[in-house]
């Protein structure tokens, strides 16, 4: 599970490098939210713990929009210094 928050953050971080719109993170983490229900649902069975689902989606979606600031604003850096504009 660990892995899918991971891998959600450096893809979120990515794409914002590549500056895509603001609705990217929020797509991303509904994905990663999809993968942690499943994994929930194998080693929980049929009643998983849905708190600890909602408080790693609310940890997902913050993190997957910092990183997403974070590439964004490296990739308006790095467009503005291609053009010569400071």
């Amino acid at each position: 599970m660990l892995a899918l928050f991971w891998l959600g953050a450096v893809s979120s971080a990515y794409l914002g490098y590549r500056l895509h719109d603001w609705w990217v993170p929020a797509a991303v983490a509904c994905v990663v939210v999809a993968g942690q229900f499943a994994l929930f649902q194998m080693a929980a069975g049929s009643r998983g713990p849905i708190v600890q689902l909602v408080g790693f989606s609310v940890m997902n979606l913050v993190m997957f929009y910092a990183t997403f600031g974070i590439g964004r604003a490296v990739g308006q850096r790095l467009q503005q210094r291609r053009k010569g504009v400071r």
